[in-house]
C-alpha cells in the first residue's frame, strides 16, 4: 500500500518509498541469507534480515538525493578498507597501520578520500536519524534549526565548515561479531592541554560494518578548527584511532545488551 504525504528532506509532497536510516549495504549479516540480531533502545532483541528503514521519510525524489550520498560512500568506505566488508580475507587491519605496543590502540591516516563527501555522508546519517520517527533513533535529537540546515546542506552538496557538528572516526582494527546496534547519544573525556582541563564532549555514536562514527554534538565548536585531520573534511587526509575489537566499545556494548536481553526477555532470546 502506497502512502502519501510531505517529504522531509525535498519538503514536496509525493508517495513515500522505504528509506534506510543506515544503508543496507554496511549493514549485513554474518552470511548471505542469514539473519543478524538486533539489540538496544530498551526494546526487546529479534532477529533481522536488513536494517532499519522509514516508510514516511522521503518520497523517491528524495531518496534520491539520500541514494547519492551512500552511493559514493559505500564503495570508498570498502576501497579504504575503513569497514569490514572492505576487508576481503583479512582478520586484521594490516599496512598504512601503526599500532601502540601492547595497547590494542592504533592510529591511521587516510589520504585519496574526499573529506568533505565524507562528512555530507555521515551528515545524512545525522539528519535521518534526528528526523526519523522510529523509536530505536530516539536518542538522536537536535534543536530544529540544526535540522534545517542539515537539510539544506544535503540538498545543495554543501558539506559546511568541519566545526558545525564535527566528525571524528574510530576504527575496529580486527573483526568482531556482526550485529545491528542503533545510534546513542554518549560523552568521553579529553584530557587537559595547555592551560585548559579535562573536557567533557558529548557526542552521537554511530556504528556499522566495524566503523564508529563520534559526531560531536556542537553547532559551532571552537575546538574544531585546530584538530585538522583528526575531524573529518578538516585537512585533505583523515586520522583515525584504531582499536581491536576485543577491547572495544562495541563488544562492551554489545555484551551489555545481551545481558539486559537475558534477564528481560529469556525465552525469547532462546527462539533467536
Amino acid at each position: 500500500m502506497t502512502v502519501e504525504g510531505v517529504c522531509k528532506l525535498t519538503q514536496k509532497r509525493g508517495q513515500f518509498v522505504d528509506a534506510h536510516l543506515i544503508p543496507k549495504a554496511l549493514t549485513r549479516p554474518e552470511g548471505k541469507g542469514l539473519p543478524f540480531v538486533q539489540a538496544g533502545g530498551g526494546l526487546p532483541p529479534s532477529r533481522r534480515w536488513s536494517s532499519w528503514y522509514d516508510k514516511r521519510l522521503v518520497i523517491a525524489e528524495g531518496e534520491s538525493v539520500l541514494s547519492r550520498h551512500d552511493n559514493w560512500a559505500i564503495p570508498e568506505l570498502r576501497k579504504h578498507k575503513l569497514v569490514w566488508s572492505g576487508w576481503g580475507p583479512m582478520q586484521s587491519l594490516v599496512g598504512n597501520h601503526d599500532l601502540f605496543d601492547g595497547t590494542g590502540v592504533g592510529v591511521r591516516s587516510i589520504t585519496g578520500i574526499d573529506g568533505n563527501k565524507l562528512r555530507l555522508f555521515f551528515l545524512s546519517l545525522l539528519w535521518r536519524a534526528a528526523v526519523t520517527s522510529r523509536p530505536e533513533f530516539d536518542e538522536i535529537s537536535l534543536p530544529q534549526n540544526s535540522v534545517e540546515r542539515l537539510r539544506c546542506m544535503l540538498l545543495a552538496d554543501d558539506p559546511g565548515m568541519p566545526n558545525f557538528y564535527p566528525i571524528q572516526l574510530v576504527q575496529l582494527s580486527t573483526l568482531g561479531v556482526i550485529h545491528n546496534l542503533p545510534p546513542i547519544a554518549s560523552s568521553k573525556v579529553i584530557p587537559a592541554s595547555d592551560d585548559r582541563g579535562d573536557q567533557t564532549v558529548p557526542f552521537f555514536r554511530f556504528y556499522f560494518d566495524g566503523l564508529i562514527a563520534h559526531i560531536h554534538i556542537a553547532e559551532e565548536d571552537s575546538d574544531a578548527p585546530h584538530l585538522g585531520p583528526w575531524v573529518v573534511g578538516g585537512e585533505p587526509s583523515v586520522s583515525i584511532c584504531t582499536v581491536t575489537y576485543e577491547i572495544s566499545f562495541q563488544r562492551r556494548n554489545l555484551e551489555y545488551f545481551v545481558d539486559e536481553a537475558l534477564m528481560k526477555w529469556p525465552e525469547l532470546m532462546r527462539k533467536l
